[in-house]
């Protein structure tokens, strides 16, 4: 038996193998320099599946007010190749594979031009993979078979990545905002992802090495190979979320990598709601360039745990 590939379209029938687009970062994402930052790397892996959907009949927004269903990313791992600028005119390549476990699945390829590094034609900027449900909503009529298939009555997964938090952890408690939160409900993928870069903020400033110490004092800032977000369970607007983040591996003085978990408190107990990696280096600003560094002495000993417990009141050791 042959398995079709394809994204199913509104009616079940198969779609087109893959989407073309062309696509810019967001001016948001130009915090140092003109370098985007590795949240708006995965905006633009989210905006170019969104697009494909929208493009094969499956758009977000007649998916949920004629069909009762919303669509959320709920797994997206991003390797970024080369470092993305702002006004950058980024190629990307979205080609569906065989659903898993009533899951869709993309893999997700984007290029850049980069004529001042003496590259011809363009250069592989970022390779993802992402993974999509489709939520049915209370009061959603009849389906088509296909549609039928992949509906989900709640978001309920395993993690791929692995085990749950180990003790020693950085801890954030926080209060879900309507505004990173969609279909009026529950906190989106993209909410994770800005959760994820604040986490990572707040544990650096908490062992003496936040973004601004390194920048005023070294001309390091921080540069990210690689991000992975998957959301497990369900986070409603208002809850309060408990965020674990822990390095769990500093490579040579070169990288380390670090995990985030989050959990909401639920009937008097933590229920686990999405989980994450991030991969870090630090880059030394040269003019508009820029150069990975190894990590000195004081930077190692803080990324191994050596912080004041969590200044301000807005987390620390667990």
């Amino acid at each position: 038996m042959t398995v079709d590939s394809r994204t199913p379209g509104p009616t079940g029938s198969p779609a087109a193998p893959g989407t073309e687009m062309e696509l810019r970062p967001r001016f948001e994402g130009a915090n140092i320099g003109t370098w985007i930052g590795f949240k708006h790397v995965m905006y633009l892996v989210e905006e170019g599946v969104l697009e494909h959907l929208r493009r094969n009949g499956l758009g977000s927004r007649s998916l949920y007010e004629e069909r009762g269903l919303g669509v959320e990313l709920v797994d997206s791992d991003v390797r970024i190749l080369h470092a993305l600028r702002l006004d950058d005119v980024v190629r990307c390549r979205v080609v569906p594979e065989s659903p898993d476990g009533g899951e869709l699945r993309f893999t997700v390829t984007s290029y850049v031009d980069r004529p001042d590094a003496g590259t011809t034609g363009p250069v592989k900027a970022v390779s993802a993979r992402v993974r999509v449900v489709l939520r049915r909503h209370a009061g959603a009529g009849p389906l088509p078979p296909g549609l039928a298939a992949l509906a989900v009555p709640e978001i309920a997964r395993a993690a791929a990545s692995g085990a749950g938090p180990s003790g020693g952890g950085f801890v954030w408690r926080w209060r879900v905002p309507y505004f990173y939160c969609h279909f009026s409900e529950r906190l989106q993928h993209s909410g994770y992802v800005r959760l994820m870069e604040e986490v990572v903020d707040l544990f650096l400033a908490d062992r003496g090495i936040s973004i601004r110490t390194m920048l005023a004092g070294k001309q390091w800032i921080p540069v990210v190979p690689q991000a992975r977000v998957e959301v497990l369970g369900e986070a409603l607007m208002e809850e309060e979320l408990h965020t674990v983040f822990t390095v769990e591996e500093v490579f040579k003085d070169v990288t380390y990598t670090a995990r985030m978990d989050c959990s909401v408190r639920r009937d008097g107990r933590l229920v686990p709601t999405a989980t994450g990696r991030i991969t870090h280096g630090y880059a030394e600003v040269v003019g508009p360039q820029w150069r990975l560094v190894r990590f000195d002495r004081p930077t190692s000993a803080a990324l191994g745990g050596n912080g004041n417990g969590g200044a301000n009141g807005r987390g620390g050791a667990a």
